[in-house]
This record gives structure tokens, C-alpha cells and sequence, in this order.
């Protein structure tokens, strides 16, 4: 059985997206939402590509999790915008994409 290379080219483009969507709605409340649908439709896509079967409950159970986990990153962000408002836009774009890039990897090494 061979294994199949990471799909590196599939990560990078959602974590390009969620950089631009961090970017572009950094200061909206609630924008995080838009971030945590890219990153299920990311382990969705992913999923796919390995040919591996998620149920509805694995979609919801994923969802669930990434959005607890983006919210405490999110609160650490936000509490850094309370303080230097430019600079904790900026975190929270690159907390975007770092969250995303290695939840991709992750997720990647979890449909193999």
C-alpha cells in the first residue's frame, strides 16, 4: 500500500483563505465563525482526498472541537486587541493561519 504525500498545495491555499478572511474581518465580532466553516470544509476536503468516509457526526464532533479551540486562541487574541488594537489584528491573522496550516497537517495525518 502506498502512501500518498501530504497534499501540502490544499493546506496552503485554506491557510491563504483564512489569512484573508482573518484579515479582512479581524475587527467584526463573532467573524470567527467564517474561520471555523473554512477549517470544516478544509477536513472535509481532506477527508475526501483520502477517501475516507467522515459521518455527519464526525463533521459535528470536528466542528465542535475546532470551535473550542478557536475560541480560546481567539480570547487570547482578542485580549491582545484590548491592549494594542493594530498589532492584535495582525496576531490574529497570523494565529488564523497558523491554526489552520497545522489542523490541515493534522488532519491529513488522521485520514491516512
Amino acid at each position: 500500500m502506498q502512501k500518498m504525500a501530504i497534499p501540502w498545495q490544499l493546506i496552503l491555499i485554506y491557510t491563504l483563505i483564512a489569512g484573508l478572511i482573518a484579515a479582512i474581518t479581524s475587527p467584526i465580532i463573532g467573524s470567527s465563525l467564517f474561520l471555523t466553516g473554512l477549517e470544516v470544509f478544509m477536513i472535509v476536503q481532506l477527508a475526501k482526498r483520502r477517501n475516507f468516509k467522515l459521518s455527519l457526526r464526525e463533521i459535528g464532533f470536528a466542528a465542535t472541537t475546532i470551535w473550542g479551540f478557536s475560541t480560546i486562541l481567539k480570547d487570547v487574541v482578542l485580549e491582545l486587541m484590548t491592549f494594542i488594537p493594530g498589532p492584535g489584528w495582525i496576531a490574529r491573522v497570523i494565529v488564523a493561519m497558523v491554526f489552520v496550516f497545522f489542523l490541515g497537517i493534522l488532519a491529513d495525518m488522521r485520514f491516512r
